[in-house]
Parts: structure tokens; sequence; C-alpha cells
């Protein structure tokens, strides 16, 4: 994996590793928040605790995996280790979908209101860390997905 990386140090690769430590301390905030929002449902909605949990774990592991992410990727550009533009693009566009889901998730359990589980177990600190989080991480992709210069692909 590391192998196809090498140095690029042209004036058309650049990277943003400040922008990415600075989203990875927020992402890791993040996921402490969210991680320290125990689901506590009303004893008239016990029976969503169990999903709650699962929506709690996945949302404290997601955070923490897109902090991880960003500290990766500024330690990569720090050091100008920069894979092809087509392998570097094609990865800013899969943070980029997997952020916008997790943007819509959010977005489907406050328009659910009072069916929604998060809202129903008291875990709105865990929707709003979710939401900046991956609001802060879809816009500092996207920056580096437009600053990627775009090659086209050499003939075969």
């Amino acid at each position: 994996m590391f192998a196809a990386m090498q140095d690029h140090t042209s004036p058309g690769k650049s990277g943003l590793p400040k922008a990415h430590a600075a989203c990875a301390l927020i992402c890791f905030a993040g996921a402490v928040a969210s991680g320290l929002d125990w689901p506590s449902p009303a004893p008239q909605h016990a029976a969503v605790m169990m999903p709650a949990m699962v929506i709690w774990g996945i949302a404290v592991v997601y955070q923490f995996l897109l902090a991880a992410g960003h500290l990766r990727t500024s330690i990569l550009d720090h050091q100008h280790l920069f894979s092809t533009s087509h392998y570097e693009r094609q990865s800013d566009i899969g943070w980029m979908v997997a952020n916008v889901v997790v943007l819509g998730v959010v977005a489907l359990f406050y328009v659910q209101q009072s069916d929604s589980i998060p809202i129903l177990t008291g875990q709105t600190t865990t929707l709003v860390a979710l939401f900046v989080t991956s609001l802060v991480s879809l816009v500092i992709w996207g920056i580096r997905w437009k600053i990627t210069p775009r090659k086209p692909k050499a003939a075969a």
C-alpha cells in the first residue's frame, strides 16, 4: 500500500496537513463526547435500549475512525507522501460519501422526532457530535479533493 506512495514535492501536490490535524482533533473530541453520551431511555422507552446501544457504539467507532483517517492523512501530507492523483481523489470521494451518508442518517433521526431512538434515549449530544464531525470532515475532504490535480490516465 505504501509502495505506491512517493515524495511528490511538485507544486501540483500540496495536501492540507494542518487542516486534517485540526479535523482529527475535532473528530476525536466528538468521539469522546459521544462516548460519554450513554443511552438513558425513560422507563416507557426501555425497549429501545439495545438499538440505542448499537447506534451509540457505531457513532463512537465511526468518529474514532474518522479521526484516525484525518490524522493519517495529516501525517502523510506533512511528509509530502502522496499516491497517484487518481488514487488520492478516489480516496477523498470515499471519505466524502461516508460523511454524506452519516449526515443523511442524522437528518433522518431528527426528522423522526418522537420515533427517533437517539432522541428517545437522550442521545442528542451524540447526534450533534456526529453532525459537526461529519460536516467539518466533509468540508476538509472536499477541499482536498478540489485541490488534488486531475491528471488524465496514461494510454496503455
